[in-house]
This record gives C-alpha cells, structure tokens and sequence, in this order.
C-alpha cells in the first residue's frame, strides 16, 4: 500500500496560520467560538507531526491510511470554513474595508452600523457556531484515534518489492535497442571532452524509467576494459540506509577486499589513499540529494591522472552542480524514437523477428503510443502482454492505467519521484492530472490556478507569480514536467507531462481524492463514497457524440471545475458553494452563468468561446483575482468590474473597458485592444500589457500603435500581437519597459508594418520577434529593427522566433 498523503501535509501547514488570522480580526465571535477556533489551531498544529510521519512510511497499514484520509477531508472542510466566515459575517468586504474613521462622529456612525449589521447576522453566526462545534467534534475524534493507533500493535511490515532497477544491471547488450547512439555519445563525453588528464564528471540525466542506469551501466563496461586502473560501480538511492554503506561497497569493489570500516571519514580517506596514485572510473548511480554528493565528492583525488566519474540522477539541477565544465558535460536521455519504440515492444511482446499478429495491429498501436517512448514503460507492458494473443487481453492489459495495475513497476519507480517532491509541490503536480493526456497547458494559466486555489503561500518580500514560477522550475528540474516554447528567461510558455506521468498523477489524484476526472466514455468513474473537491469534464468537442453526465454529482464542496469540449457538461453554478476556480476556456458552446456573481470564493474564472455577455452584477465577486474572456464573444465589460478590488490579472480579448479602468489599482497584468491604449496611460500598477492590434476595426491613424512620453510608467513587458502592426515610441516612452515582443499574425499582402522609436526605450533588454520566415513585409520590418536595436542598445538581446540572433 502507498501512503497517499501527497497534497495533504502542505494544506494542513497553512491552516493553523489562517485560523491565527482569523483570531486577529476584530470580528465579533459568539461566546465560545473564539475558544473552539483556538482549539482547532492548536489541535492541527500537533497534527502536523503526524503527518509528517506518515509521509516518511514506506509501507503503511490500512489503518494510517485511512486515518489520513480522514484527516484530507476535514481539512478541507476547515478551510471552506474558514473562507466563508468573513463573507456570512460582513459580506466579505472584510475588517478595516471602508479605511479608518476620520471623526468622533464617524466613529460613532461605524460602531452603529457594526452594531446593526451583527443584529443582521445573528442567525448566520448561531449556524457557524454550529458548524464550527461539528468540526471540533470531528478533530476531537480523529486525535484519539491517532492515540488509539499509537498504542496498538505494530503491523508487520510489508516485503519490499525488487527495485526494477536491478535489472539494467545485468541486461544483454545485444537486446538493447536505441542506444548505440547515446552510448556513443556518453563514451566521447567522457573520454574525449576537455583536458586529457584532469578529473572530469560526467552526468547523466533523464525522467524516470528513461534508460539512464541502463545507458551508465553499458558505457561503464565499456570503458572500464580500457585504460583505467580500477573501477567501480556503486547505486545511492533515494534514501541510502547509510552513506557509509555505499563508500564501504565502493571500496570493496576497488580493493577486492572488505575492510570493516565504519567510520566515514576514515572510509574517505581510504579512498582517497587507495585512488590518489591510479587513474580510476566510477560509476554513481541514482543520486538524488546535493548532500549525497558533497559527501561523495570529497573521495575522489585529482591527481591529474585522466580520471572519470559518471553520475546518472532525475535531478537536472543536481546534475549540473554535479558535472565538470559548468554544466557542459552533462547528457540528458531522450526518448526513444516511435520506430525503436515499436521494435522494442515486438521485441519483449512476441520475441526477436516476430511480428505483430494483424488482429492485433491496432491496439498494438495505441499501447505503443501510451508508453510515449520511455524504455521502461516499454518493457513492462510488454511484459505483461507477452505470449498472449487475446484481444481482449491487449485491451485490459495494453491500455489499462495505472491504478489498475497496483504492483506495476512503472508506478514503484514514479513513487520515489513524487516522494522525493517537498509537500507543497505535491498538489501542483497532480494539478496536470486535471487537463487532457498530451495537452500544452499555457503556464501563465497553470500558475494562476495554483495561485487560485491557495498553493502558492505569500511570502515576504516574494510575489505569488515569483513563487509560483519557482515551483515550476523545480517540477521541470526533477523531469515530472516538459518545458515547452521557452521565452527570453528560458522560461517555457507552455508545458505538458509524458503520458506516463499523467497516468500516475491521474491515478495519484484518485487515491489522495484530489480531483475526480470524468470523460464521456467514463474512463475515470468518481467513487460514490468521496466528496467532489475539483472536478474535471472532457468532452469531445462534437456536438453529435455523447457527453459527459454530471447530474447526479454532489458539486457543494467542488473548489475547481474544468470543463473541456461539449459547454453541455457545464454543471449548474447554482449548485456550487465554495468553489475558487470555475476554468472553461477549453468549452465549447452556450453556457448559463445564472448564479455566476454568488460564486464569492471565486478567485479565478476563465470563459469560452459562446459567451456574449457578462452579468451586470460581476463586480460581487470580491475575491476575484483573474478574469479570462479572451476567447469569448463579449465585447464590452461591464462597469462594475472597477469594484474588482483584488483582481490581478485581466485578458480582456476585443472587449471595450470600461471608462474607470485606471481606478482598477490591483492589475498587474492586462491583455486587451490597442484600441482602449489612451484609458490605460494612468494605470501605474500594470507591469505586463499585451495588446492586440485588430485592423480590421483600426482605419487611418489608428493603425498605428502611438506610446507618448507620459504615462504607462510601471510596464515591464510590453507584447504586441497583429497581422502588420504599426508602432511608434515616443521620447521617453515607457521608461522602465525591459522586455519587448512583436508578434506578426498573418500579413495581408498590401498592408506594411513599421517600428519606430526604439531608441526611446532607455530600460531594454530583451526583444522578441515572432513571425513567418514566408511573410516579405514582415521580416523587412524585423531587419529594420534589428539594426536599430544594435545601434541604439548593443547589449540588448534579440531574438527571432526564439533564437538569440
């Protein structure tokens, strides 16, 4: 049994802190109910020890199990509690909304209409009282529980499964398919890159299963015939029992003798003393901790004698800390091509020079897509398919997922990388199961969902964009997430995970209840017995095929619902409570937003392509931090979107604005018509603006794009999109603009474009131009900036879909 805590130990981190918060509020609490609450922070607060433990359980009994699971759901029972608390008492506008009084009078008027409005809601407050006393009950009895647990007898532990590791160890070469290449290249690498006599480290890195210790294993053998007098090959592992361990196997294997030292400074030395003379190859298999590798490194004398190391680790920056050169001898495993994919399987499946039976020839297909070229995804469904020729078996077998397939050493080999993940990554990850198999999730998007539903903590003196950027990097870093599209920062615009990972993180989310996703052919089925918490509906986007059924699903506890294809899967908003995040950009067809402005925990709200209108009313949604309506058919806002005091990120596609934009303090970031370019000179908050250049609704002067001299002062980055956009910048435009991008849609043959002005921007630092290399008008326009850019700022870098010029 896996210990399914994942997600939770970072949620239950955070809540003692928001109940602290809520004490310090001059909010009027029924007697007795401060004390519960404190009671509460102080109940979890122990809690998080327990917690803690149970992460670091390789093999739990049922029984922690299902007590943490217990623990999952009144978390974040006690969380939409504690949202809500603010709004049934004062409307959400919060304490201190309406600023300090300035007057006795004033004073005297406030604590009047304090007065009354908690004679208002007095019977709101009696049923959080109510509420509030379930919930400590539910503490009251999930703390004796643990007690009970405590005390009882210790379960016998479960046999470890055989690391599938093991197995690259001793493969026959010749059964290798797609790796002569690689070895190749690894060999060069290692024997001919730099100086031939200093020390050099070579790493090797890649996802999980990605064939890294197969690839280090063959290499090694392969140079350790040749010039190197000793060599070894040790594996490290996630959690080594004991770092000594590993020295004294390294030095056995050196020696040929075992010396029974347990000592690991005098088993450094030893080392050291026994290497400091020979020229040596080392293998350091499976590293996964920077302190791991500073202990490690301290072994290995330079003794200018042609030395090599070669580490195999998931971690990309691990692998560069590790390697010689700065990162320059550091090779990273791809996947395997679809023909070696293919030749692999048939190989495992039916043996060498057998085909595929034709009965089979279409499924054999769709199973050899699913394992997206990861060698070890390969080998194991081929494993299970081999010798049966039962369509119905390559069915059940070939494309089953994960979760069905408990003991799947696909899924023991994921299980040490999502364990490896500190706890507030966890719930970012399994975020992606929410989205499609293969689907290029804009990050831009992903990050604002996270930040929405309360994953990206504020830090002093750190934005939530900043963090939240980190926390992406590091998924990329540990290979879980594929960067795509990467900008000027080499930053990814866009990301996906392989097919393998999201079978994991999808089944992942199922045992930790973290979403339910459900598709029209029902793939993935909610469990009855679990409280919907993020919902996820694919469809097909055809009108015609069947469609996703969701009414008989109770959505009052759902915090997030993602709807993808048929807008006829789109549940009641009525029928939503607490929900944080309501994502239907990827919808298409008529939605009915009646109840959409009750939504008032909702932080982030995207909408498709069918919607015309926005309700009136939307400037209710007090919490709302982004609104998306760029794909939608809305072309004007509604006025009370000012009242959006929290609202941060607004892509407002071909909508008017409304006339007191420049009220909106909070926006930081603004996708909107070059059109609305005079109202948004005076918004000083803004620090990305993305306009769209439509000329098709700009005649004569207004195709040009006009910055003045004043105004758009806090723009960090500035993108520009269009057919043949027109821009002029003029002196002393923009001032503290550092990034610049151009983005060239299709150019209607008798439309030319001009940039004009750079020079003015006195803060740049990177431009970006994106293109057609076939569009004449276009890339004349790109050279005529070009040489402006060199001219005016020489150490300005310019890039050119992508690449740095």
């Amino acid at each position: 049994m896996d210990i399914v805590v994942g997600a939770l130990s970072g949620m239950v981190d955070a809540l003692p802190g928001k109940l602290g918060e809520l004490l310090e509020q001059e909010y009027a609490l029924l007697s007795g109910v401060r004390g519960d609450v404190v009671f509460l922070q102080s109940e979890l607060s122990s809690m998080r020890a327990a917690i803690r433990h149970c992460e670091n359980l390789d093999h739990p009994d049922a029984q922690t199990g299902a007590w943490v699971g217990r623990v999952r759901e009144l978390a974040y029972d006690i969380e939409d509690w504690v949202d809500l608390f603010g709004i049934r008492v004062d409307g959400g506008a919060g304490p201190g909304a309406a600023g300090a009084p300035a007057s006795t009078l004033s004073r005297f008027f406030c604590w009047i209409r304090r007065g009354a409005k908690k004679l208002a809601t007095m019977p709101d407050r009696h049923v959080i009282a109510n509420e509030l006393k379930d919930l400590k009950e539910r503490v009251v009895e999930l703390s004796e529980q643990r007690r009970r647990y405590a005390c009882a007898l210790p379960v016998p532990a479960a046999s470890r499964p055989v690391d599938p590791r093991l197995a690259a160890l001793f493969v026959d070469p010749s059964s290798l398919v797609g790796l002569d290449g690689p070895v190749e290249d690894v060999s060069k690498m290692v024997m001919e890159t730099g100086s031939k006599t200093e020390l050099r480290i070579v790493s090797i890195v890649g996802m999980a299963g990605a064939g890294k210790t197969t690839l280090a294993n063959v290499v090694y053998k392969r140079l350790s015939e040749k010039s190197f007098d000793c060599h070894a090959f040790v594996s490290v592992g996630q959690k080594p029992e004991s770092l000594n361990k590993v020295l004294s196997d390294m030095l056995w294997k050196l020696e040929g003798k075992h010396r029974g030292i347990e000592d690991i400074s005098q088993l450094i030395g030893q080392l050291r003393d026994f290497l400091e003379k020979k020229k040596y190859l080392i293998v350091v298999d499976d590293l996964w901790k920077t302190e791991h590798w500073s202990t490690m490194k301290c072994c290995w004398p330079e003794n200018s004698l042609g030395s090599r190391i070669i580490t195999t680790t998931r971690n990309s920056a691990l692998a560069k800390e590790c390697s010689s050169g700065s990162g320059k001898c550091i090779y990273k495993i791809d996947f395997l091509s679809d023909e070696d994919t293919r030749s692999l399987f048939l190989q495992k499946a039916f043996g060498n020079g057998h085909a595929c039976p034709k009965h089979l020839g279409d499924v054999f297909g769709q199973t050899v897509n699913r394992c997206g070229g990861l060698p070890l995804a390969v080998v194991n469904r081929a494993g299970m398919l081999a010798h049966k020729q039962s369509r119905d078996d390559w069915e059940r077998l070939g494309l089953s997922s994960l979760s069905s397939a408990p003991s799947d050493a696909v899924k023991q080999i994921l299980n040490l990388s999502y364990n490896d993940l500190q706890p507030q990554h966890k719930p970012c990850l399994l975020y992606l199961s929410i989205f499609a198999e293969n689907f290029e999730v804009d990050t831009e998007r992903l990050m604002r969902r996270w930040i929405a539903e309360g994953f990206i903590p504020g830090a002093r003196g750190t934005s939530t964009e900043v963090t939240a950027r980190s926390y992406l990097i590091e998924l990329i870093s540990k290979n879980l997430v594929q960067p795509l599209h990467l900008n000027h920062e080499r930053f990814p615009r866009t990301c996906r995970v392989h097919p393998v990972i999201h079978d994991f993180i999808v089944c992942k989310s199922k045992e930790e209840n973290f979403a339910t996703l459900v598709d029209a052919q029902q793939q993935y089925v909610p469990n009855n017995n679990s409280t919907i918490r993020r919902l996820s509906l694919k469809n097909s986007s055809k009108q015609a095929e069947p469609a996703v059924r969701n009414e008989h699903m109770d959505l009052s506890h759902a915090r997030s619902i993602t709807v993808i294809g048929n807008a006829s899967a789109t549940p009641l908003l009525t029928d939503l409570k607490v929900v944080r995040v309501l994502d239907l950009e990827g919808c298409d067809g008529p939605v009915c937003l009646d109840g959409l402005c009750k939504l008032l925990l909702l932080r982030y709200l995207s909408l498709g392509t069918d919607i015309n209108d926005l309700p009136a009313t939307i400037g209710e949604l007090k919490w709302l931090e982004t609104l998306d309506v760029k794909s939608t058919k809305v072309k004007e806002l509604p006025s009370s979107i000012v009242k959006l005091e929290k609202l941060t990120y607004l892509l407002a596609g071909s909508a008017k604005l409304p006339s007191r934009i420049a009220e909106m303090k909070a926006l930081q970031m603004l996708s909107c018509s070059a059109n609305a370019l005079e109202q948004l000179r005076e918004l000083t908050s803004v620090r990305k603006l993305e306009l769209f250049c439509d000329e098709t609704e700009m005649t004569g002067d207004e195709r040009r794009v006009t910055f003045p001299g004043d105004g758009f002062k806090g723009v960090k980055w500035l993108c520009i999109r269009g057919r043949s956009p027109s821009v002029t910048f003029e002196t002393g435009a923009l001032p503290d603009v550092q990034v610049l991008e151009l983005r060239f849609g299709e150019a209607l043959a008798k439309e030319s474009s001009s940039i004009s002005g750079i020079e003015h921007l006195s803060s740049l630092k990177n431009v970006n131009v994106e293109f057609s290399k076939d569009d004449a008008g276009a890339m004349a326009t790109v050279e005529e900036m070009r040489k402006a850019v060199e001219a005016n700022h020489p150490d300005v870098t310019f890039m050119i879909n992508g690449k740095e010029e």
